[in-house]
């Protein structure tokens, strides 16, 4: 199975998702290749870090760009019962992006409430059903509406659902705002399982 995670706008968390669920998925005894398609490279510094403490990682890592990703996943997935993970870059007017959406069986959009972010999630899922009609769009919302539940945070909910999933919120730990390495303390995790079991039991595992 591969998953993308992206969205139009930076910042909503996207790589920091990527991380936990490379960890949840291998405490699911899933094989999980997590790969780093990202401009910025920051699941690559992570990465490096880990390496030079020796850290044994439960999922294995790989960079690319877009130019050799196609033949990177066909090589992955002679592992029929692998998840891959794929964190995304910020370049829709790529045409080697486009192609490789086409292989995405499912889109995980991370989402802070607010008209422009939600806007963008949207705007985002739109262009992935266009490219990829047989995919399916989770958006996942990663901090709690600071107004509470209005009448504007339920108009927002509603457009989401018109496009996509919508999963519950998820809370981030305070300890993966500076991660030191790709290893998670296992407080996160623990904290996170409420949430990350009912994304993939209601959301991932129908689809495989």
């Amino acid at each position: 199975m591969i998953i993308a995670l992206s969205n139009l706008k930076g910042g909503c968390g996207c790589t920091t998702l990527s991380l936990v669920l490379a960890h949840y998925f291998s405490q699911k005894k899933k094989q999980v290749f997590l790969i780093d398609l990202t401009y910025e490279g920051s699941l690559e510094v992570l990465y490096s870090k880990s390496m030079l403490l020796n850290e044994r990682l439960p999922f294995e890592f790989f960079t690319s760009d877009l130019n050799r990703i196609e033949v990177l996943i066909d090589k992955l997935q002679a592992e029929k019962e692998a998840v891959i993970l794929l964190d995304l870059p910020k370049a829709f007017a790529n045409p080697s992006l486009m192609r490789l959406m086409r292989y995405v069986e499912i889109f995980i959009i991370p989402i802070q409430y607010g008209l422009l972010n939600t806007s963008a999630a949207s705007r985002f899922a739109l262009l992935s059903s266009k490219i990829s009609p047989m995919s399916s769009s989770i958006f996942l919302p990663n901090m709690s509406s600071s107004g509470g539940f209005d009448d504007e945070l339920s108009a927002q909910q509603k457009s989401l659902r018109s496009l996509g999933d919508l999963s519950s919120a998820i809370s981030l730990h305070p300890a993966l705002l500076e991660l030191p390495s790709m290893s998670l303390p296992p407080s996160c995790l623990y904290e996170l399982a409420v949430s990350l079991d009912l994304l993939y039991s209601k959301y991932i595992e129908p689809k495989r």
